[in-house]
C-alpha cells in the first residue's frame, strides 16, 4: 500500500516549487512593473492544496506522520497495540467522513453537464480555469488514499503479535 502514496507524493511535492515560482513572478510583476495578475493567487492556492492533500498519505507511507506517543511509550506492548488500533480506527472514521464530505462537494463541482457539454466549476473571473473542480477532485482522491494507508496500518497493527 505504501508504493502508491510514495509514487504520487514525490512528483506532487513539486507543486510547492511551482507555487513559489509563480508567487515570486507575481511580486515582481506587481511591484516592479505595476502589472498584477488575476491568476497567480488561485493557481498557487490550488497547487499548495493539492500537494498538502497528498502529503498526509505520503508521510504515513514513510512512517513520518505525526504521532503522539506519550501514552504508547508508557504502557506494555499489549496496551500500546490497543491504543494504536483505536487511534487508527478513529483516523479511519475521520478520513472516511472527510471523504464523504469531499465526495458531496466534488460531484457537484465536477459532474456538471448542460446537455452533452461538460461544465466543471470554474474560477470566478479570469482565467476561468476549472481549479475548484480540480482541487475538490484531488482532495477527494488524497483523502481516500490516506484512508487506505490508515486502513493498511490498522490491519498491520491487528495482525502484529
Amino acid at each position: 500500500m505504501e508504493r502508491l502514496p510514495l509514487a504520487v507524493g514525490r512528483p506532487l511535492s513539486w507543486l510547492f516549487v511551482v507555487a513559489t515560482v509563480i508567487s515570486a513572478y507575481e511580486v515582481v510583476m506587481r511591484y516592479a512593473f505595476a502589472a498584477p495578475s488575476t491568476w497567480i493567487h488561485v493557481t498557487a492556492t490550488a497547487a499548495c492544496a493539492i500537494a498538502f492533500g497528498f502529503g498526509g498519505a505520503w508521510c504515513m507511507a514513510r512512517d513520518e506522520h505525526i504521532r503522539i506517543t506519550v501514552l504508547t511509550d508508557r504502557f506494555r506492548p499489549g496496551i500500546a497495540k490497543a491504543i494504536e488500533i483505536v487511534g487508527n480506527l478513529i483516523g479511519l472514521v475521520y478520513l472516511l467522513g472527510l471523504s464523504w464530505g469531499l465526495w458531496l462537494q466534488a460531484k457537484d463541482s465536477i459532474l456538471r453537464f448542460d446537455g452533452d457539454r461538460w461544465l466543471p466549476e470554474l474560477t470566478p473571473g479570469p482565467p476561468n480555469w476549472p481549479l475548484p473542480a480540480t482541487i475538490k477532485g484531488a482532495l477527494l482522491l488524497a483523502s481516500l488514499l490516506f484512508a487506505g494507508m490508515v486502513f493498511a496500518r490498522l490491519l498491520r497493527a491487528v495482525a502484529r503479535r
